[in-house]
């Protein structure tokens, strides 16, 4: 695995600019080659609905391979299929305080999903390796059964993902167009949970609840942060959830305009490894999608903080459009988060706590992101490139530092 590279804090400010501005072009570069040939296209031809590559490789049938059995007839057993993902990246920040450069497996995963007596009966289990591969078994991330026993309604029991943050943390990191959720949720504590939720779509509404056991070993740190076994012993806290949304859709022609809310309420206690930070968090998020376009709006509250983490707000911003369809994406995000305390609010432990002094906390955080994501066969197999300005304000070393990140995101 090839070690960090870590360059001197103690270079002069114009060093740095240099550098900054040499690498900023470098990264304008790169979009620029991953444009160009799309940009040729356009010339040549209309816009293609597909991207070329499907009309000559047999990705659909490579993908089928995945599902190992299928019959509609089986009244016990109707699907099982593999699952898995393979997200890589690197990154290169560069701030005020220092630089670093990596290569990150960031997430690899291998599982399985199952559906039986007639799909009524959801199945899934995957685990996860870490960075480097040093453990191939680094924890379960997903174990769970969903019972669907009506059209609309859902019953999850297991280890599954807490009811909050529809956009930046319930949509798959598949199909998420940024290298890494916003920085104001990564610091409310939210992970998977060993819990049961009740899910409930008639028409365009949506309801949600769930409860949940706080003490379940995180699926983010190593294996020596994982606790009494993969489900936790239920000897920590308890946290509850509601939640109500309604797409617009219709009313407003567009294809998707699904505006909801959620709330998750945490009886804490000392120990707990998820939800432990924030007695009640709150989120409200709306996505709006008119054909090549999306625009995604999300804000968080938590009250309650700890003792060392004071009421935060935050907010982020971020538009797509399909340059061509199904090939190539821009995408933007505006960050914003703000805290009642003096050090109340945490920048990105990805990347930028590596370099930032005073531990990445302050009281006013803004960021700016722009990339691309290119298509090869949708979400499933796809290359992406960006960078981020960020700037953490409030601590007697103010973070100030741009991110850029290329990586390549596939998944079964």
């Amino acid at each position: 695995m090839k070690p960090a590279t870590t360059r001197n804090p103690q270079e002069s400010a114009t060093d740095r600019y240099f550098q900054r501005r040499t690498k900023l072009r470098r990264g304008a570069g790169f979009l620029a080659l991953l444009a160009l040939p799309q940009a040729t296209m356009i010339h040549a031809a209309d816009t293609p609905k597909v991207n070329p590559l499907l009309e000559s490789a047999p990705l659909e049938e490579l993908w089928d391979l995945a599902t190992l059995y299928k019959d509609g007839n089986n009244p016990i057993l109707e699907e099982f299929k593999l699952r898995g993902r393979y997200q890589g990246q690197y990154w290169d920040v560069d701030a005020d305080q220092g630089s670093q450069s990596h290569w990150e497996d960031r997430r690899s995963r291998f599982g399985f999903d199952a559906k039986l007596f007639e799909k009524q009966l959801e199945a899934r289990v995957d685990f996860q390796s870490n960075d480097g591969f040093e453990d191939i078994y680094d924890g379960l991330v997903d174990a769970y059964l969903r019972w669907k026993p009506l059209d609309g309604l859902s019953i999850t029991a297991g280890k599954t993902k807490s009811l909050i943050a529809p956009y930046d943390w319930l949509e798959s990191s598949n199909s998420q167009p940024t290298f890494e959720r916003s920085q104001i949720f990564n610091q409310l504590n939210v992970n998977r949970a060993t819990g049961l939720t009740v899910e409930y779509t008639t028409g365009p509404w949506y309801f949600q609840s769930g409860v949940y056991s706080n003490d379940t070993p995180s699926n983010t740190g190593g294996t020596g942060s994982w606790g009494d076994g993969e489900f936790g012993d239920f000897n920590g806290g308890v946290s509850f959830s509601l939640g109500a949304g309604y797409d617009f859709a219709k009313s407003i022609c567009t294809d998707k305009a699904l505006l909801r809310f959620d709330w998750i309420h945490s009886d804490r206690e000392a120990g707990d490894l998820v939800l432990g930070v924030y007695d009640d968090i709150l989120s409200t998020s709306f996505v709006v999608k008119k054909d090549a376009a999306q625009l995604v709006v999300e804000g968080y509250y938590a009250s309650g903080g700890d003792g060392t983490n004071s009421d935060v707000f935050g907010f982020f911003i971020q538009p797509t459009y399909d340059i061509l369809p199904n090939q190539l994406q821009l995408v933007g995000r505006y960050s914003f988060a703000t805290s009642d305390g003096d050090f109340g609010v945490v920048g990105q432990g990805r990347y930028e706590r590596k370099v930032a002094a005073a531990g990445g906390r302050g009281d006013l955080y803004q960021a700016v992101y722009g990339g691309i994501q290119y298509f090869i066969y949708g979400d499933r197999l796809k290359f992406m490139a960006g960078a981020e300005w960020s700037r953490l304000d409030g601590s007697p070393d103010a973070y100030d530092g741009v991110t850029l990140l290329t990586g390549v995101r596939m998944s079964f």
